[in-house]
């Protein structure tokens, strides 16, 4: 794996195989390796069809002359030593619609220098170049013949992600997907992505609106071994409609089981973005001289001052924005961590006036969103592992890592504190995007029901019990099961139909 180049190989045979597969070569055809890497597509596509043509570019020089010696006895291969994204024939369009089979396993968030990066910007102004795996994707549909077929394996964050929006509309009125494989990045051996998993897109080329309107998209996922991609064992399969892809939010790929919530979220006309602000929070420039901890015990806090009792500020803070005098100017600080309804005071930050003036005027540090300091309002973990969770703020200041949730009425903060800690949440957020990454953007998008009056003020009553034995770390387990029940009922009690409704209704509640 090279840094700049970012080169994961394709060392799995399994993962090979299965490609190979799905690419239903023909004879005589003309196919595409785009990022050749050390060459393991092209002895794989000989083995399978040696009658066919094969145009093969890899920009690294090293692993080109490799190529060339390797495979310079191959009349029918063509290797050339060029940058793909910037290939003159490529980019003008004189080779659109030229590829019978296209393979490849691009490069992902290889690092681009700011000259090649405004180069790419202006060749393909509507992609987020900064991942390179969705030019490539991109140009090689455009590559593709009619009825051409490509096999990509990628990261799956082009699914669902914002930045991507205008590769899934491009891809979904261009082609009919055949299958998505979505697993592990651990598959590839030495890789292991926290960020994502894997995915393999097998597409064909058309212009067939009516086709792509009516396709069905096979969804595979919960492999537990590359051995499964080829065995054809899996967990779960998923039958998907292109239609209903095409007409999603964002044209985002929503699979699950559950057709119910993924009808609410299709057709919600209440989300948290309708009822409240969702905004990141501060970033000092320099957290490890600016920020200290209660005691090395706090989870990524090695590095970090530990606080003395001296140095905190316990008194309620005026005109906060402007920092404080005097020895004791460390107030606390909420960061990231998956902590259920309420965070103790572990960070601090140091708010004197100096360092103040420092966040709100060094290039690096970020004085963001500096309305919403020491207001109250949820404090959402942006990167969670298994399930979304939220804490009070209560009235703290909070970092970049959180998403701050500020209800436009304060009376359904605690309605919302439920909320944000059930299954329900998880599920919806994980439903609109499967990654870790919680960011202000897709909590927007998360659907909220409000019951009647009364249920608000008995999960309000309950989330004020849990806070106050929270506070003497007293089991809540009991409670937060009853949560989970009611917060089904509201989600599942009535047709989809009949919650829209509901949500109509309550629409002057939050304006």
């Amino acid at each position: 794996m090279g840094t700049i180049f970012q080169q994961y190989y394709t060392k799995s045979n399994e993962i090979v195989s299965y490609m190979i597969n799905k690419l239903s070569l023909k004879p005589n055809s003309l196919v595409l390796e785009p990022c050749a890497g050390d060459g393991v597509f092209i002895e794989a596509l000989l083995k399978k069809e040696h009658d066919i043509k094969i145009d093969v570019f890899e920009m690294n020089s090293e692993e080109a002359n490799k190529l060339k010696y390797k495979f310079e006895n191959k009349n029918n291969i063509h290797i050339k030593n060029e940058d793909t994204l910037l290939f003159n024939d490529f980019i003008n369009g004189s080779c659109d619609n030229k590829y019978d089979f296209i393979i490849a396993n691009p490069p992902y968030g290889a690092w681009q220098d700011y000259e090649k990066r405004e180069t790419l910007k202006n060749i393909y102004p509507k992609l987020y170049i900064k991942e390179t795996y969705t030019t490539f994707l991109f140009l090689c549909i455009s590559l593709l013949k009619k009825n051409g077929r490509l096999v990509f394996i990628t990261p799956d964050t082009y699914l669902n992600l914002h930045m991507h929006t205008f590769l899934r509309k491009f891809i979904l009125q261009n082609s009919i997907i055949e299958e998505i494989a979505i697993f592990p990045s651990k598959f590839f051996p030495g890789v292991n992505f926290g960020y994502s998993k894997m995915s393999i897109i097998t597409l064909v080329k058309t212009d067939n609106y009516t086709e792509m309107y009516n396709n069905k998209i096979k969804l595979i996922e919960g492999l537990s071994n590359p051995e499964d991609l080829i065995n054809d064992k899996t967990s779960k399969t998923i039958m998907l409609s292109q239609k209903d892809m095409m007409e999603n939010d964002n044209y985002a790929l929503i699979y699950s089981n559950d057709n119910y919530l993924k009808e609410i979220i299709k057709h919600s006309t209440n989300r948290i973005g309708d009822i409240a602000n969702c905004v990141t929070g501060i970033y000092t420039g320099n957290d490890k001289l600016y920020i200290k901890v209660k005691d090395h015990s706090i989870k990524n806090s090695k590095n970090y001052e530990i606080i003395s009792r001296d140095e905190v500020y316990n008194e309620k803070i005026k005109n906060g924005l402007n920092g404080l005098n005097g020895n004791n100017h460390y107030i606390p600080i909420v960061k990231g961590g998956n902590k259920k309804y309420l965070k103790q005071n572990t960070w601090f930050i140091n708010w004197n006036e100096d360092a103040v003036q420092f966040y709100k005027l060094n290039k690096k540090a970020r004085f963001q969103n500096s309305q919403y300091y020491f207001k109250q309002g949820l404090a959402v973990p942006m990167v969670s592992s298994n399930t979304i969770t939220a804490s009070l703020l209560n009235n703290r200041i909070f970092d970049q890592s959180i998403v701050g949730v500020f209800p436009y009425d304060e009376k359904y903060v605690l309605y919302l504190l439920a909320f944000f800690n059930t299954t329900i949440c998880t599920k919806l957020i994980r439903m609109i995007n499967p990654s870790a990454n919680n960011s202000a953007n897709y909590i927007k998008k998360i659907p909220i029901i409000i019951p009647d009056i009364n249920t608000v003020i008995h999960i309000e009553k309950m989330v004020e019990t849990i806070l106050l034995l929270k506070n003497y770390d007293s089991d809540t387990s009991f409670i937060e099961e009853e949560l989970e029940n009611i917060f089904n009922i509201i989600f599942y009690k009535n047709p989809v139909e009949e919650i829209l409704t509901i949500q109509n209704q309550q629409k002057e509640l939050f304006v």
